[in-house]
């Protein structure tokens, strides 16, 4: 993964980015989130609704 950086995203704006990414991965292939996960997922519903769309089909 290239962490040389994004213009116009910071460090903390490409982690949270990131690490819906993964979470929502990890929904989308069945696993059962933690509590603390599902609640970052909710705290960053705009993240969470904007990465949706951009998620790869899992058949």
């Amino acid at each position: 993964m290239n962490r040389e950086g994004v213009p116009g995203k910071s460090p903390e704006e490409m982690y949270i980015q990131q690490k819906v990414r993964v979470l929502l991965m990890l929904r989308k292939m069945g696993s059962n989130l933690t509590a603390s996960e599902e609640e970052f997922l909710r705290t960053y519903a705009g993240v969470v609704n904007s990465q949706l769309s951009q998620l790869p089909q899992h058949s």
